[in-house]
């Protein structure tokens, strides 16, 4: 049954062994995304955003704790989950057009060739490839790939949509226009994002929460809730005295977490 809880993670831990060593990466980690939210997630490099978010996805096995996705367990990559990582040129097939490359995954799904190419069509448009379907990824920008790889993502229509940190590779004007891509598609769309970022006023800009992770062993330091109207605008939201407040406050958290600072004990 569905609940308002789109993606539970309770008590997450996540141990690396390997040459003698062993390595506490994720220690105790939870929080909550509701059906439809937008949560970002920053923290100190090395911090463990990424292991988190394989670890949300499946991909990677959990060394303690849980994680539900719509009330189900997650123990592999689950059907209603899609990932945008960061290296674009790497998750698009070069000698796929830009069609077929967001086909693939819906033709793997079993979905019926007409309601494939209807979802292809509808997903391309929402990106503005329209004019791009029949080239390749390597003829694109470096923007107009990671736009491929989010319209993959959302012709899957997932439940839950998973981004890490898919806008480091590109130049500042293009990250802006894809951060405003991923708002309005978020907004028209309905979806739950999970989103993985370095950068703390893009954490700021796009989500409604963020999850401020503490150094590893990896936890919750601070869970803020960002304010900001709805309708937000790259110069007016950022240059606003409540964004600077906000960017400011989670600023000085990943500060602390750089120091070592950790929440208090769960009891």
């Amino acid at each position: 049954m569905k609940t308002s809880v789109a993606l539970d993670v309770d008590g997450l831990a996540k141990t690396y062994t390997g040459h003698g060593r062993v390595v506490e990466a994720v220690r105790d980690l939870t929080f909550q995304v509701g059906r439809g939210e937008l949560v970002c997630v920053v923290g100190p490099s090395g911090a463990g955003k990424t292991t988190l978010l394989r670890c949300v996805a499946g991909l990677l096995d959990i060394s303690g704790g849980r994680i539900t996705l719509d009330g189900t367990p997650v123990t592999g990559p689950p059907p209603g989950m899609a990932v945008v990582f960061q290296e674009y040129g790497r998750s698009l097939f070069p000698w796929l057009t830009v069609r077929r490359n967001v086909d693939l995954p819906l033709r793997e799904k079993g979905v019926p060739r007409a309601e494939r190419a209807a979802k292809v069509d509808a997903a391309l448009a929402a990106v503005g490839l329209t004019d791009s379907a029949d080239a390749h990824p390597w003829q694109l920008s470096g923007g107009m790939q990671q736009r491929v790889a989010i319209a993959r993502a959302i012709a899957y229509e997932p439940s839950v949509l998973l981004m890490d940190e898919p806008f480091a590779a590109v130049d500042a004007q293009t990250r802006a226009d894809l951060e405003d891509l991923v708002r309005d598609l978020w907004r028209t769309l309905g979806i739950t994002v999970l989103f993985v970022t370095h950068d703390i006023d893009e954490s700021v800009y796009l989500g409604q929460r963020v999850l401020v992770l503490t150094n590893r062993p990896t936890v919750v330091l601070d869970d803020v809730a960002i304010d900001l109207p709805d309708d937000r605008d790259q110069l007016k939201t950022r240059s606003s005295p409540q964004f600077v407040d906000l960017r400011g406050r989670v600023y000085e958290l990943v500060q602390l977490a750089k120091k070592g600072h950790r929440p208090p004990e769960r009891s």
